[in-house]
């Protein structure tokens, strides 16, 4: 008996390994691709043929969940399945009125995986990325994403600049994100802010030189004139930056100072 109890163990860890194991488990990261956007038909960018297709970044998550950030700086939010056999992922785009997207897996390693397009012999590669990930943080999750989303309605004083201090946390997150990647640049395109970075400063833009991207996140102009009131009110608060030989650091000193003040 004492040689089959250590057997009977390994068998029950074991089943109890597979029993925890769920399909598509193995997807449970955050991904870059270039080869696949969610948003044409084909899933194929639309400029492939340059040689340099855009890049789209996905996170799977438990539940049915899967976000994009999407090569036009889109935050997206769909529903996946995988098959049975976990050899077909479907992407449903419903929100689009697009398809849903099936990828078909080639292959799969823990840093990268492919897969085919309906219809077609070209394999399509993911790459395992920390761009908007890192273990004290996750960028893409949808509870950090709330002040993406354009409301259905206009909103009060006190929603609106909720919304704008989630988004400057958001931003003080991302600059953490690079500094622990140690990655010496940032690029601006990924945080949506109306401002200009340059050395050693930064300056909210007038209104007419916002971003459209920017500017959808809210009902309508007459708001988004409003919540641009709140991040230069914020900025103020800030005075100068702090004191940081590293440039990264002080960004994220400086937002994670400007986040606070939506708390009193």
């Amino acid at each position: 008996m004492k040689r089959i109890q250590p057997l009977m163990v390994l068998m029950l860890f074991m089943a109890l390994m597979v029993a925890c194991t769920q399909p598509g488990d193995q997807f449970m990261k955050s991904w870059k691709t270039t080869d696949v956007d969610i948003e044409t038909v084909s899933g194929l960018p639309p400029d492939t043929a340059d040689g340099f297709p855009p890049e789209s970044y996905l996170n799977f998550y438990p539940g049915g969940r899967v976000v994009c950030y999407t090569r036009s700086g889109h935050y997206r939010m769909f529903d996946w399945e995988i098959s049975a056999d976990e050899q077909t992922i479907y992407l449903k785009r419903q929100a689009l009125s697009l398809p849903n997207l099936q990828l078909k897996i080639y292959t799969f390693f823990p840093n990268y995986w492919s897969a085919k397009l309906p219809g077609l012999d070209s394999v399509r590669l993911f790459k395992y990325t920390t761009v908007f990930t890192h273990e004290d943080h996750d960028l893409l999750d949808p509870k950090s994403n709330t002040w993406r989303l354009r409301p259905d309605h206009r909103l009060s004083d006190a929603e609106l600049k909720a919304k704008v201090g989630q988004h400057i946390q958001y931003a003080a997150h991302y600059f953490d994100i690079v500094i622990k990647r140690e990655q010496g640049y940032f690029e601006p395109r990924f945080i949506n802010l109306p401002v200009r970075f340059y050395r050693g400063a930064v300056g909210i833009q007038k209104f007419a030189g916002t971003k459209l991207l920017w500017r959808q996140m809210f009902y309508d102009d007459q708001e988004a004139i409003k919540a641009l009131r709140y991040y230069e009110a914020a900025f103020r608060s800030l005075r100068s930056m702090p004191p940081e030989k590293d440039m990264l650091k002080g960004l994220r000193r400086s937002f994670s100072k400007m986040a606070e003040t939506f708390n009193e």
